[in-house]
């Protein structure tokens, strides 16, 4: 049986935060822009994305950290 990878099947955190960076800030960001809403777009888009790809380097640096031991 061959298992296909779909993006939601995320296993780990990093790539579940992608994910919803993908499908909700992305989305949010370019809505709020499309429809001429600057405070949409920067605090439910721009803001958590910033916010999501920050954890995201605080991970990458910790694994690395272990990595390295």
């Amino acid at each position: 049986m061959i298992k296909i990878k779909r993006i939601y099947d995320a296993p780990t955190t990093i790539e579940q935060e992608l994910f919803v960076m993908f499908l909700e800030h992305r989305m949010r960001t370019f809505q709020g822009t499309f429809h001429a809403n600057p405070d949409y777009s920067l605090w439910y888009g721009w803001s958590e994305m910033q916010r999501s790809l920050t954890e995201i380097k605080e991970k990458a640096t910790e694994m690395r950290e272990k990595h390295k031991k």
